[in-house]
């Protein structure tokens, strides 16, 4: 699903809703707690899952992240107690919320991984941030029978456009500390740690995993490539980044290698709908979309 078609069907959809329900939106139900890393924050900041939900017939539901969306915030920061806790006491103050989406890991993956790595050095990396996922989860569960959680991670960065000139220096260091990896090797490495993550959704009911790569290569293409908008499918081409269209820029001039702009968020918020949300949160408009 390239990007214009995600806004015609949002548009339709909007439309839709207006015609048949008028009113609706006047009362929201905060459903969805996003917890974890700057993924996480940016999407709760940018407001993309209320927009999503709205636009997709969902105009009564809301995602919530205030205190638990935390940029910088790595896997091991969340076994803490304190971080816990804080948690506990989003639920608690939000009874109505019935799933928590998860996004860590990627910082301890950016912070620790390079290509210097020996194969078991990666396997106890994974292991130990597999670990602490599994404990920030089972602090989630454990709070309510009833709550879900979805875990979303990220898409492919870009270090072949970020790392030039006096804008690319933090990308630049970080692609340095990370032993200069060209987008084959980054994206294999973030492929197999995202599948490694993964495995704890397959073991656990109430544990759901959407993958997200490659989504913003099919929907910016590489127009100076001759890549159209749709012509990569999910998950990707390895052997490229994320286009640069897709990546985030700060203060109009600093264009981020490894985060999503507002409109990259709406597209994964909308696979999230595509993929989890709509059969989550099941309604008469869900017929629109089958």
């Amino acid at each position: 699903m390239n990007q214009l078609n995600w806004l015609v069907r949002q548009s339709l959809c909007c439309l839709l809703l207006a015609l048949c329900c008028p009113g609706v939106a006047d009362a929201q139900t905060r459903k969805v707690l996003l917890v974890g890393d700057s993924w996480a924050a940016q999407q709760w900041e940018d407001g993309v899952h209320n927009a999503v939900f709205d636009l997709n017939g969902y105009p009564d539901l809301e995602a919530f992240g205030d205190v638990v969306a935390i940029s910088g915030s790595t896997a091991a920061d969340w076994v803490v107690p304190t971080e816990l806790q804080k948690i506990t006491d989003a639920l608690n103050a939000n009874p109505e919320i019935n799933t928590v989406q998860l996004t860590l890991g990627g910082n301890d993956f950016l912070n620790q991984w390079n290509t210097g790595m020996t194969p078991m050095q990666v396997t106890d990396l994974q292991n130990q941030i597999i670990a602490d996922l599994q404990i920030v989860i089972d602090h989630i569960l454990d709070l309510d029978i009833s709550l879900e959680i979805i875990l979303s991670f990220y898409d492919y960065p870009n270090f072949v456009d970020t790392t030039s000139g006096a804008t690319g220096i933090f990308c630049f260091n970080l692609h340095n500390d990370l032993g200069f990896p060209d987008p084959t090797a980054m994206n294999t490495a973030g492929v197999a740690f995202e599948e490694a993550f993964a495995t704890i959704a397959a073991s656990q009911p109430r544990v759901q995993h959407v993958s997200h790569f490659g989504l913003m290569q099919n929907t910016y293409g590489f127009p100076g490539q001759n890549i159209q908008p749709g012509d990569i499918l999910p998950p990707g081409d390895i052997s490229l980044p994320s286009p640069v269209e897709s990546m985030r820029v700060t203060a109009g001039i600093f264009v981020d290698c490894f985060h999503l702009g507002e409109d990259g968020y709406g597209v994964l918020v909308q696979n999230l709908f595509d993929r989890y949300y709509q059969y989550r949160f099941d309604t008469v408009f869900k017929s629109l979309f089958e």
